[in-house]
C-alpha cells in the first residue's frame, strides 16, 4: 500500500476505535451497549434532540474573502479552473461599504449594502448558482446611528432595540483595518443600537428587512460580533425561511461561545474565531496586534481536542484555513499553510478564509505550485469522503457521539469518526511526530506498515503528509470524486475495510436540504464485515428508510486492504470476479447495480 509521497489515496480506509474523554461520554457508551445503533435507527430515535444538521454542501469545501462583485466572480472562476471543489462561497463585512475597505459607521447596518461594490448582487449569485455555488454574506446583530439614520430610527421608534450606547470602538467603525479593537478617531463616537432578538416583532421585523438580499439569491450568513443563542436563532431561521436554495436546512457560521445552552446545536455552524497565523503561541514566531485572539495552530488544534475546552463539544466546528491574521510580516509561511490544510480537511466543516491584508486571502495557488498541489489532493479526498463524513453527523445526533473523537491524554490527534486516526503536524520543520495508537492494529496510510496499540510511535511525517492511520476492523464508504457535494451521489460507493477484525458501518443519507430527516426521514444501510479464520464475510443489508429522490439502485466496489490474494469470492453465493494488487495487498471486489431493497454478501477466501 506504499503511495506517492503527496497524493492522499482515495481508496484507503479508516478504524473503528473510540475511547471516553469525560464521565458524559462515558455514560453514553453505556447507553449504547444497551440499544444498539441499528435499534436506534429502526425505531427512529435520536440521542441528542438539540442537534440539527446543516445542508449536505456544507460539509464539502467553503471559502471567504472580501472581494467585490467582480472580484467575486473572478475568485469563484479561479478556483474553478485550477480544479479546486467549492461549495460555497461568503463574502465577509465588506460587503457593505467595499470601497471603503468596511470602514464605517456608515453603511453598518443600512439593510441596503454596497450598490456600487456589487451593481447587480442578482447576477452576481445567479452566477455562483450556475455552477453549484451556496451564496452568503455577513452581518452582524447592531445598528451604527451615523450614516445609517434611517434604518436605526426604523428600530428605535419601534423600541426594537435592546439597548443603545455610544460605541468608541474602531470596527467598523472609522477603522480601515480589521484591528476592530483600536479607538476610533471620533473620540466621541456614534450611537449604536443592540436589536432585541429575544422580541418577536422586533426579529419579524429584521427578517422583513433582510429579505431582499435573499431574493437577490444570497444562501447564508456569516454572523459577527456576538453568538447569543437568539441572535444565532434568529439569524438561521432567516436562512431557513428566505434562503432559495434551501428546503429549510438552514445554515450560518457564528463565533464559539453560547455553549452554556445545549440548544446552541439548533443553529450550526460555528468556527474558532480570529486565529494566528502562526506555530504556537507558546513561542510565536510572528508579531500580533494585542486583540488577536492568542490561538495559533496548535492551540486551534486543541480547541476540538481538549476535552476541558467548551469548543471540542461543538457538533458542527471549523477554522479559518491557514489562521486569520497574518500578523505582522508581509507573507504568511508556505510550510504552515500546509500544516493547517492538512489539519483542517479532516474537519467536521472546512473553510478558507483570511483578513484582507493577508496578500494571499489563503488562495492555496498564492502559496505556490507545491502548497497548491497539496491542497488540491486533500480537498479532493474529503470530497470522496463525503458518505462517510454525513453518515457521522447523523449518527452524531442518532448516538450523541461526537464526529471528532478524543483520545485521551493526547491532545493533538483526534479520531474522525469511529475509523480514522488523524495527527495533525504543528510543529515548524517537523518531518516526523510521536503518535499514539490506541488499543487495537493499526495501519499507517501512507506505507501500509501494521502497527500494535497501545504505545507511541515515532511516523514519518514529510511536508506533503499528515500522519493517518486505520483500525482493523474499518469500515469506510467513499464515493467518486465530484467538485461539489450537491454535485456528486452516492450511487457508487468505494467501501473500504481491512478485515482481520469485525467492524460495522451506518450509512446514512437523506435529500441533504430539508428537514425530513429530524420526522425520520432518511435512509440507512447497514454493511457489516464478519472475519473467519480463512477469510472474510461482509453482508450489506437492505436499505431502512427512505427521503425524497432517492435513487432505486447502487453499485458497489469493495476493498479490501492487507490481505493475500483471495483464492475464492462469492456474492450471494455466485462466483464472482476480483482483481488484486500484490503490492499494495488490496483486492477489489465489483458488485454490479443492486436494488437498495435487497440485502447481499460478499464472502472471500484467502489464506492469512
Amino acid at each position: 500500500m506504499a503511495m506517492s509521497n503527496r497524493l492522499p489515496d482515495p481508496q484507503q480506509t479508516p478504524i473503528v476505535y473510540e475511547e471516553k474523554s469525560d464521565e458524559q461520554d462515558r455514560i453514553q457508551d453505556t447507553i449504547l451497549q444497551k440499544v444498539s445503533i441499528a435499534s436506534l435507527i429502526e425505531k427512529r430515535i435520536v440521542t441528542d434532540t438539540n442537534l440539527v444538521l446543516p445542508p449536505s454542501w456544507a460539509f464539502g469545501m467553503l471559502y471567504g474573502a472580501y472581494t467585490n462583485q467582480k472580484q467575486t466572480i473572478q475568485r469563484v472562476d479561479e478556483i474553478i479552473k485550477r480544479d479546486f471543489p467549492i461549495d460555497a462561497y461568503w463574502i465577509d463585512s465588506w460587503f457593505w461599504s467595499h470601497a471603503e475597505k468596511g470602514r464605517g459607521p456608515d453603511k453598518y447596518i443600512d439593510f441596503v449594502a454596497d450598490t456600487v461594490g456589487y451593481p447587480n448582487r442578482k447576477a452576481m449569485w445567479s452566477h455562483l448558482q450556475k455552477n453549484g455555488i451556496k451564496g452568503g454574506f455577513w452581518i452582524w446583530d447592531c445598528i451604527q446611528q451615523t450614516g445609517n439614520e434611517e434604518a436605526f430610527d426604523a428600530f428605535k421608534s419601534r423600541n426594537f432595540f435592546r439597548d443603545v450606547y455610544v460605541n468608541t470602538s474602531g470596527w467598523h467603525n472609522k477603522s480601515t483595518t480589521t484591528a476592530m479593537f483600536e479607538e476610533g478617531k471620533d473620540k466621541q463616537g456614534t450611537p449604536t443600537g443592540n436589536i432585541d432578538f429575544k422580541n418577536p416583532e422586533a426579529v419579524a421585523f429584521f427578517k422583513q428587512k433582510m429579505k431582499p438580499f435573499f431574493d437577490e439569491g444570497a444562501d447564508f450568513m456569516k454572523l459577527d460580533r456576538t453568538s447569543s443563542i437568539e441572535v444565532c436563532k434568529a439569524m438561521f431561521e432567516t436562512t431557513q425561511q428566505l434562503g432559495k436554495e434551501t428546503k429549510g436546512r438552514g445554515f450560518i457560521l457564528s463565533h464559539t461561545g453560547g455553549m452554556e445552552n445545549k440548544t446552541y446545536k439548533k443553529y450550526p455552524a460555528k468556527w474558532t474565531d480570529d486565529t494566528r497565523s502562526d506555530w504556537t503561541i507558546e513561542n510565536p514566531l510572528v508579531e500580533f496586534d494585542s486583540w488577536v485572539p492568542k490561538v495559533a495552530l496548535k492551540e486551534n488544534i486543541a480547541m476540538y481536542t481538549d476535552p476541558l475546552k467548551s469548543s471540542s463539544q461543538i457538533p458542527f466546528l471549523t477554522n479559518d484555513l491557514g489562521g486569520f491574521d497574518m500578523g505582522k510580516t508581509t507573507q504568511p509561511e508556505v510550510e504552515l499553510y500546509i500544516r493547517w490544510l492538512q489539519f483542517a480537511m479532516f474537519g467536521s466543516i472546512t473553510e478558507v478564509f483570511s483578513q484582507p491584508e493577508n496578500p494571499t486571502a489563503n488562495m492555496p495557488w498564492n502559496y505556490g505550485k507545491n502548497a497548491e498541489g497539496i491542497f488540491r489532493d486533500y480537498a479532493k479526498w474529503r470530497m470522496q469522503l463525503f458518505p462517510y463524513i454525513y453518515s457521522n453527523a447523523h449518527l452524531a445526533r442518532i448516538t450523541g457521539k461526537h464526529i471528532l473523537g478524543k483520545i485521551p491524554g493526547r491532545l493533538y490527534e483526534f479520531m474522525l469518526g469511529d475509523a480514522m486516526l488523524i495527527a495533525p503536524v504543528y510543529e515548524k520543520g517537523a518531518t516526523t511526530r510521536d503518535v499514539f495508537l490506541p488499543e487495537g492494529t493499526w495501519t499507517n496510510h501512507w506505507t501500509g506498515e501494521q502497527l500494535k496499540g497501545n504505545r507511541t510511535y515515532i511516523v514519518q511525517a514529510p511536508l506533503e503528509q499528515i500522519p493517518v492511520f486505520y483500525k482493523q476492523g474499518a469500515i469506510v464508504p467513499m464515493r467518486e470524486y465530484a467538485s461539489s457535494v450537491e454535485k456528486g451521489n452516492n450511487d457508487k460507493l468505494f467501501v473500504h475495510l481491512y478485515p482481520t477484525a469485525d467492524g460495522s458501518f451506518h450509512l446514512i443519507e437523506d435529500d441533504g436540504l430539508s428537514n425530513d430527516y429530524l420526522e425520520g426521514g432518511y435512509a440507512a444501510t447497514v454493511i457489516e464485515m464478519k472475519s473467519q479464520e480463512q477469510g472474510v464475510d461482509i453482508e450489506t443489508a437492505p436499505v431502512d428508510g427512505k427521503y425524497q429522490g432517492m435513487s432505486a439502485k447502487r453499485s458497489w466496489v469493495f476493498l479490501l486492504h492487507d490481505i493475500s490474494k483471495p483464492q475464492l469470492v462469492k456474492i450471494s453465493g455466485k462466483n464472482a470476479d476480483f482483481t488484486y494488487d500484490g503490492k499494495s495487498r488490496t483486492a477489489a471486489i465489483p458488485v454490479a447495480s443492486m436494488n437498495k431493497n435487497k440485502g447481499f454478501c460478499v464472502s472471500i477466501q484467502y489464506i492469512r
